[in-house]
């Protein structure tokens, strides 16, 4: 007599696939996590640097002197009595300060940035 073999998968078979895909994807999930967290620190130090550049023109636009206090995960931004806070996610920054004249010029050549592993100098000056 010839035995007869229903079509499809065994239960060994799904659930030997299934854990090769599971290890699998716990290779790879990592690697894409830490990618997006790049470039998420990317993308604030870019904004970080546009935060600035936008705040010389505001120094210039009102007549007025700008300050910025930096320490830990936050900056804040004094223009004349309002006072304006920023807290970043990814980047750290050392304790100090900023100031940019009435002008939009600023004395500092650059200040210190921490994104994740990478100590940052971002430049201020006009020839980056």
């Amino acid at each position: 007599m010839v035995s007869q073999r229903s079509a499809g998968f065994t239960l060994i078979e799904l659930l030997v696939v299934i854990t090769i895909m599971t290890t699998l994807l716990s290779l790879v999930a990592p690697l894409m996590v830490e990618q997006v967290d790049k470039a998420k620190a990317a993308a604030e130090y870019q904004q970080l640097e546009q935060y600035l550049a936008d705040s010389s023109k505001v120094a210039f636009l009102k007549g007025q002197q700008v300050q910025f206090r930096f320490d830990g995960k936050q900056l804040v931004r004094y223009v004349g009595s309002a006072k304006a806070e920023l807290t970043f996610e990814y980047l750290f920054f050392p304790q100090q300060s900023l100031s940019i004249n009435a002008n939009g010029f600023t004395n500092t050549l650059s200040i210190d940035v921490v994104r994740g592993k990478a100590e940052l100098k971002l430049r201020l000056t006009e020839g980056k």
